[in-house]
């Protein structure tokens, strides 16, 4: 389907000033031919319709160009033809609609109206010669009739005041468009960045939930396959192991879905010394030995900071799991006067090849964790052929 390309704005003016100008001189001519109307100096009933293209034509383009061609060369032009004056109110239409359109188009109203008036004055008392000669014929030939003057300049003055309110409103109503567009604009940027937000924050629940029991789950499974043997109990014991872990997998993408459709990520802050308790006895359960290192007693943070501390644990501790060779890990917890540091090291080395594959997540998100709740991460390997994952947030946040 081809669309069909706008016509600039200049030619759809020009069709439109010669269309006006045309059907008047037309109207003219037809009425006379029937002898309906018989005008008196039919030459500036023409020249009054010409004149109007001139205006019309010009009015997006160059509308104060045009109310200078209108004044000086209508203003002439229909003084040669009429040189007592104009013979119609209607013959005044080209000035008052240059004026018009001029104030519209941003010309400043005092100025138009300084340059349209003495035209209008100009065309209805005539010609400077026409009423020398009256004049010297006759004084009182001189006299114009007030009300068809105050009737005409009061039409241009309208016409220029009206021109230019309409100029302001459009100028105002744009400005409010262009403000309305930018605000759908933004308000599209940030709708698609919450969207972007909940999206990887879903993830990366999602992720510490089931990431840490998996690894766990395929870690004891592959201890079992390999120590096993033909020792049946071994791999009783596993499956006794696995069984309950996979439950609480489960649980926890239950709790998590749970969370997402309440639209609240947070978890009792109180609550976080004895998560991190049971995440230590799960991961031990697993076969890693974890040196565990809690205060007893500390002020419990947001509920915000609680996750971080507890998910940021459980994804570091996680990692040593998959990717260590180590048997054991060391976890600390500090509570300082308005921070609390987390403190997970893994002695090494890195597994020639991790558990369940790697280039995961897990970074990203416990990074993405401390910046949600003000704090920091840094996380990397250690000069002994470890790795190493330190946590800073804010108490009270």
């Amino acid at each position: 389907m081809t669309v069909p390309r706008p016509r600039p704005a200049a030619a759809e003016d020009a069709v439109l000033g010669l269309g006006v100008a045309a059907a008047w001189v037309l109207a003219v001519q037809l009425l006379r031919a029937a002898e309906l109307w018989h005008p008196r100096g039919v030459g500036s009933w023409w020249c009054a319709g010409l004149a109007l293209a001139v205006p019309l034509a010009l009015r997006r383009t160059a509308p104060r160009t045009a109310l200078a061609v209108t004044l000086v060369g209508y203003g002439l032009a229909a003084t040669a033809l009429a040189p007592s004056g104009i013979v119609s109110v209607v013959h005044v239409l080209p000035v008052v609609l240059a004026a018009g359109l001029a104030a519209r188009a941003g010309a400043r109203a005092p100025l138009v109206v300084a340059g349209a008036v003495p035209v209008t004055v100009w065309l209805t008392v005539g010609a400077p010669a026409e009423v020398l000669a009256r004049a010297r014929q006759d004084p009182r030939l001189l006299v114009v009739d007030p009300s068809d003057l105050v009737l005409l300049v009061g039409l241009v003055v309208a016409a220029t005041a009206l021109g230019s309110a309409f100029g302001r409103l459009a100028s105002t109503s744009a400005a409010l468009a262009a403000r309305h567009r930018e605000l759908e604009r933004l308000t599209g940027l940030q709708l698609r960045e919450a969207v972007h937000a909940e999206r990887a924050r879903i993830a990366r629940d999602l992720h510490d939930v089931v990431a840490h029991h998996v690894t766990a789950v395929v870690v004891r499974a592959q201890a079992a396959d390999r120590v096993g043997g033909d020792d049946p109990e071994v791999y009783r014991d596993a499956v006794r192991w696995i069984a309950p872990t996979g439950r609480e997998a489960l649980a926890a993408m239950r709790s998590v879905v749970r969370v997402l459709r309440e639209d609240d990520d947070g978890a009792p802050g109180d609550a976080a010394p004895t998560t991190l308790t049971a995440l230590v006895d799960g991961v031990r359960r697993a076969g890693l030995v974890v040196d565990l290192d809690v205060p007893p007693r500390w002020s419990a943070p947001s509920p915000e900071v609680a996750l971080a501390v507890v998910r940021t644990a459980q994804e570091a501790l996680t990692n040593v799991v998959a990717h260590s060779a180590a048997g054991a890990a060391r976890l600390r917890l500090l509570a300082g006067p308005g921070t609390l540091r987390l403190e997970v090291d893994d002695p090494g080395p890195a597994r020639d090849r991790p558990v369940a594959g790697g280039g995961g997540f897990g970074l990203v998100g416990m990074r993405e964790r401390a910046q949600r709740c003000g704090g920091d991460l840094v996380a990397g390997p250690t000069a002994a052929g470890g790795w190493s994952v330190r946590l800073e947030v804010p108490r009270g946040r």
